[in-house]
Formats: C-alpha cells, sequence, structure tokens
C-alpha cells in the first residue's frame, strides 16, 4: 500500500512516539535511535505488506518491539546470561532509594513493560498492542492489569514514604 512517495509522511507521523517508546524500552537514548532506524529501515523494507493505512501504526510498532526483542536476544547470547543477571530482582531497591515512575516502569518484566507503554502511555487498544507485540489478546490484557497492579503497589509504598 505504502509506496516511496507516501513512507515519509508515515515515517513522520510515528517516529517521535516509536522512539519514545524504544527509549523507555531500552533506557538507552542511544540504543533507541539505533533500533528506532532499523525499525524505519525494515518498514520501508517491508511497506509493501502494509494493506490499510489504519493498520500503520500498529505496524511501526510491532517492527519496532521485534527489533528490540532481536536485540535483546542477541545481547543476551553474548554475555551468556552471566549468573550475576539471573539473580538480580528488579523490585528489590536499596534503602532510601527515591522510586519513582520510570523505576517502577522499570521493575516490570519486558513484555509486560511493552504492553503498559502502549496501552496505557500511547492509548492502543489491548487489540492493537497484541498485534505491535506479537502477543495473544490475553496475554495483553494480563499484562496491562499485572502491570497496573504493580505500578499502582510500587508507587503506593513510594507515597508511603514521602
Amino acid at each position: 500500500m505504502t509506496s516511496g512517495d507516501t513512507f515519509e509522511p508515515l515515517i513522520r507521523a510515528h517516529q517521535g512516539a516509536i522512539r519514545a517508546f524504544l527509549r523507555r524500552l531500552t533506557r538507552e537514548t542511544a540504543l533507541a535511535d539505533d533500533l528506532a532506524q532499523i525499525c524505519f529501515m525494515k518498514a520501508y523494507e517491508q511497506r509493501h505488506g502494509l494493506r490499510e493505512s489504519k493498520a500503520a501504526k500498529s505496524w511501526l510498532f510491532q517492527i519496532a518491539y521485534r527489533s528490540f526483542i532481536d536485540h535483546q536476544r542477541k545481547e543476551a547470547r553474548r554475555r551468556g546470561l552471566a549468573k550475576s543477571h539471573i539473580d538480580e530482582d528488579p523490585l528489590e531497591a536499596p534503602a532510601g532509594l527515591k522510586m519513582d515512575i520510570e523505576a517502577a516502569m522499570n521493575s516490570l518484566p519486558t513484555e509486560c513493560r511493552a504492553v503498559v507503554i502502549l496501552c496505557l502511555s500511547y492509548g492502543m487498544s489491548h487489540s492493537e498492542a497484541a498485534l505491535a507485540t506479537d502477543l495473544p489478546l490475553g496475554t495483553v490484557k494480563s499484562h496491562v492489569s499485572r502491570g497496573k497492579d504493580k505500578l499502582r503497589t510500587f508507587l503506593s509504598a513510594y507515597e508511603k514514604v514521602h
């Protein structure tokens, strides 16, 4: 559906959201920008597979999320899943650590964090998030529900301290 002439406006319309999404997933600006560039290159190569312009947003987020997952897999293989990474519990914060929304989001597992960001920050429906992450709809709904509960718990503990 998307030719070279109509591809540029599509990218312009969504590049900010894609980059912000990847920055929140990776927690690294440079890496997120690299993954966004990879996403848009893949999207350009696959542009003929886009059937409806209404689906462009979910389609681009799907490519971005898959690029992120591919990067994670490659990094995991490179590190060999060192034991120090397995033993870390992201929910255990050192005493005195100021908890904020970023820390709360970072405490969520990757898939959960991704769908929470897509649904709560980008206003996607559960169906759109399922399409973007290639997860079953029920799994997306569970992740969003559990993610919201964990965020509430994490942030309520912060409120009690402050």
